[in-house]
């Protein structure tokens, strides 16, 4: 348990660590023109030069030359220039250039809100040839030589994660919403083939099985589908820390069984957003496996794996712990190596999704859907006559007729090849134990506050959630959060909860954006559940170390406000 670690050090950054990283750091997240020539663009440099002064949001506008003239513009003008531009060096695009620069500044090392950060430099370099080349990943002849580079990520990703390369597949799409839609349409497809004619309300009896700790496309999904939500949905319990409650799920699958429902997928979730919870595989495998050959189900259901946030785990999967050659601190690497036994278990999903635009560091969109069995997608194949104007003997060679789209751009492809080629495992592994050394700190720190309960403390994730508690009437926090966390329905209970949660809310807001820029989520965790099934959602605050650039002096500058 992190929470009994008494030793300061344990938390520190080593000095042989640090080297690495600001090594790291400076070679593939500097926007560096001489290691990447690209950013020497006189366009790309003046973008760059402005996000580097490392202005507050709310200063950059006034700080921008010309800047409310711009501001006006960009928001009133409705009209397409009649006359053409002639480039050249001296007539820059100025609204392109503003518009740039003033996008939201995931560079700024105090930008923590979210599962989102800065490109590293590399990716972006890759994303602009795939950009330049413009394939069309659907179809071999519209993309050339890109679906060879697709199968070639596709393949690296199979062995990171334990999958045999020669018989998985994948498909990059655009964003982890769409690889959880292929999720859920290849359980469809396997287990109810008649749905692709006749649809979701045919008289086969089905229920969805994913965990209410889930992504919310868990749900709106789902509901694109047209899925009867209330009907045939069962959300599964979660735990504490957020993860899959297995117990209730054995339950709600043997009990779909005996009433001869079918169930085409399982959604788990391997890196929960606001809690990094982490969702065990293997027992729900086994579960599936057992109870499947129990009820004579020939059709098993399909699992799959959110795993948009946690996948970068894997490069840490052959990572020696023994020796630690990156000299990553006590508290991360024991952390670390707790989260590697979860993520060995993704080998026992039927897919899995990548998002690489999140804790890949490779710029929007970029995710793929990784398949186990390439044979899955035959249950995705539409009628070959809906596909007259491609080529015959091009039928069944390549992912054309089993997509969703019918577009597919490369530049995702391409700057996550190029990220996974420059950093390498290493540089992977550097980065991801720096955002993780960082969110330590930040909960060890966090937990010398008086008033302050950290949630799911031991979850090793970028993601930290907490609770602030107005001291002058709650004595403990963790006894707080636990009478808050013990579901009632009656006024007091409420009461209690709702008067936190405004107290909270309230420093919150007057604190402001100081040293890092957190953020307010209206549900933090669950509580428990009543007899009746009945439960509520907590409130709470949260940061989320992805942010290469951040450093322990900027969770130090927080803290000095945390309580105002």
């Amino acid at each position: 348990m992190l929470e009994e670690s008494e030793c300061e050090s344990d938390f520190l950054l080593t000095d042989d660590f640090n080297a690495l990283y600001v090594d790291v750091r400076d070679r593939y997240f500097s926007r560096n023109a001489e290691y990447w020539p690209v950013f020497a663009e006189p366009g790309m440099a003046h973008i760059i030069a402005g996000r580097q002064e490392g202005l507050e949001d709310d200063d950059r506008l006034k700080a921008y030359p010309n800047g409310e003239k711009l501001y006006s513009r960009i928001r009133q003008e409705c009209t397409v220039p009649q006359a053409p531009t002639i480039p050249c060096p001296e007539n820059k695009d100025e609204m392109l250039l503003f518009a740039g620069t003033l996008c939201k500044n995931w560079e700024n090392p105090a930008s923590v809100e979210n599962v989102i950060t800065m490109p590293c430099d590399p990716a972006i370099y890759g994303s602009m040839i795939g950009t330049l080349s413009n394939p069309n990943l659907v179809y071999k002849e519209y993309c050339g030589m890109a679906e060879d580079l697709e199968r070639y990520v596709v393949r690296q990703m199979a062995t990171l994660a334990g999958y045999n390369p020669a018989q998985a597949t994948g498909i990059f799409t655009q964003g982890g919403t769409f690889c959880n839609l292929y999720g859920y349409l290849l359980g469809i497809r396997k287990s109810m083939p008649e749905a692709r004619s006749y649809g979701m309300g045919g008289t086969q009896d089905y229920r969805f099985i994913n965990s209410k700790g889930g992504h919310y496309s868990n749900t709106t999904n789902l509901s694109l589908l047209g899925v009867n939500l209330k009907d045939k949905t069962i959300r599964i319990k979660v735990t504490k820390n957020n993860k899959i409650d297995v117990k209730d799920f054995e339950l709600q699958l043997e009990s779909c069984f005996r009433l001869k429902s079918s169930v085409p997928c399982i959604m788990l979730t391997m890196g929960t957003t606001d809690t990094f919870g982490v969702d065990e595989v293997k027992p729900v495998y086994e579960i599936r496996e057992r109870l499947c050959e129990q009820y004579g189900i020939e059709v098993l259901p399909h699992i799959h794996v959110d795993a948009a946030i946690g996948w970068s785990m894997l490069f840490f999967l052959t990572y020696n712990f023994s020796t630690n050659p990156l000299g990553i601190n006590l508290v991360t690497l024991h952390g670390l190596e707790r989260n590697v036994e979860l993520f060995r278990q993704i080998r026992y999903a039927d897919s899995f999704t990548i998002d690489f635009q999140k804790w890949g560091y490779v710029p929007y969109t970029s995710s793929l859907v990784m398949i186990k069995n390439k044979n899955d997608l035959k249950a995705l194949e539409n009628d070959p006559e809906n596909f007259s104007y491609f080529e015959d003997d091009m039928q069944g060679q390549t992912h054309l007729q089993s997509t969703i789209e019918c577009s597919r751009g490369g530049s995702g492809l391409f700057g996550a090849y190029a990220a996974l080629k420059y950093m390498g495992i290493e540089g992977y592994q550097t980065i991801l134990a720096h955002c993780l050394q960082n969110a330590n700190y930040f909960r060890h720190r966090l937990h010398e506050f008086e008033g302050v309960k950290v949630l799911a403390y031991d979850n090793q994730g970028p993601s930290v959630a907490f609770r602030i508690y107005n001291p002058a009437v709650v004595q403990s926090p963790k006894d707080e959060f636990k009478f808050e966390y013990e579901y009632q329905h009656c006024e007091e209970y409420q009461s209690r909860l709702q008067r936190n949660s405004l107290w909270h809310r309230d420093i919150f807001l007057r604190r402001g954006k100081v040293g890092l820029y957190t953020n307010w989520v209206e549900f933090i965790c669950h509580t428990s559940h009543d007899e009746k099934d009945r439960h509520c959602y907590i409130p709470g605050e949260k940061a989320v170390f992805m942010n290469p650039r951040t450093t322990f002096e900027d969770i130090d500058a927080y803290l000095a406000c945390l309580i105002v």
